[in-house]
């Protein structure tokens, strides 16, 4: 059974688009099950999360993106990560130069890369996404299968929601009518009285669309992820409270692991 690929996304920075991807990665790591992260964002924030810092000789997402004959070239791109369960496709800087690509077929280019592969050892594969909503987006949207936005409880949610909301309504018109907009996750959420009405407007809004877990801002995310450990691994700074978090939304996700029974 081929796993779900799921592209995690805000046109925003500064959200927790990385962290919530990480945080997933470890949260299905942590179930025994085995997850592919793949990095569309030229800061790599993703894969130096990884412990992935020497790129010399590895494919990256740029190669991917760059080349028109790629059919099935993402497996060549796969890299082993210091976590145990989760392999990577890294990005690098380069991978800014496609925003100014005119190809007619660049969009295509990612869903292409992962045509005919099997990917059934996975439980999931998780895009972390740029922030923007240009074509390096939209070429994750093309390839995926549905969409979490993440956004942070502050008065541009709602908007930031909105816009992407209808670029996912533009990719399903054509490209991926397949396309499912899952979840939207809040994240580095405080107990300010302006983050829960932040909150309680988004849940007005788009009710069961937006995620029951919610993530906590927390010291321990920006410590694990800089010492490149598993949100599920580190110890202190109030860390179970991200990985209850994480896990919750894993579960809400409906996100299966293979040989764990539900």
């Amino acid at each position: 059974m081929q796993p779900r690929k799921i592209a995690i996304a805000n046109q925003k920075g500064g959200v927790g688009k990385t962290a919530t991807t990480l945080g997933l990665a470890s949260a299905i790591a942590d179930r025994g099950g085995q997850v592919l992260v793949v990095d569309m964002d030229p800061q790599g924030n993703s894969t130096t999360g990884l412990g992935i810092v020497d790129l010399e000789g590895k494919l990256t997402t740029y190669d991917l993106m760059s080349r028109p004959d790629n059919e099935g070239a993402a497996a060549d791109a796969v890299v082993a990560t210091e976590w145990e369960g989760v392999d990577l496709i890294p990005a690098n800087r380069d991978l800014a130069h496609i925003e100014s690509d005119g190809a007619n077929d660049l969009i295509f280019r990612l869903d292409s890369a992962f045509e005919g592969l099997d990917l059934s050892p996975y439980d999931a594969v998780l895009f972390d996404c740029p922030p923007s909503l240009g074509k390096l987006l939209f070429a994750v949207l093309c390839a995926s299968d549905g969409v979490i936005a993440v956004t942070e409880p502050t008065i541009d949610s709602v908007r930031g929601v909105e816009n992407l909301e209808e670029t996912i309504r533009n990719v399903q018109k054509r490209p991926n009518p397949r396309l499912v907009f899952d979840k939207i996750v809040i994240s580095r959420k405080r107990n300010t009285g302006e983050h829960a009405f932040r909150e309680n407007e988004l849940s007005e809004i788009y009710g069961d669309r937006v995620a029951r877990y919610s993530i906590p801002e927390l010291a321990a995310r920006q410590d694990a992820h800089s010492s490149h450990v598993p949100v599920h691994k580190w110890k202190g700074g109030k860390a179970i409270s991200l990985q209850v978090a994480y896990t919750g939304l894993l579960e809400e996700l409906k996100i299966a692991i293979q040989g764990v029974a539900a």
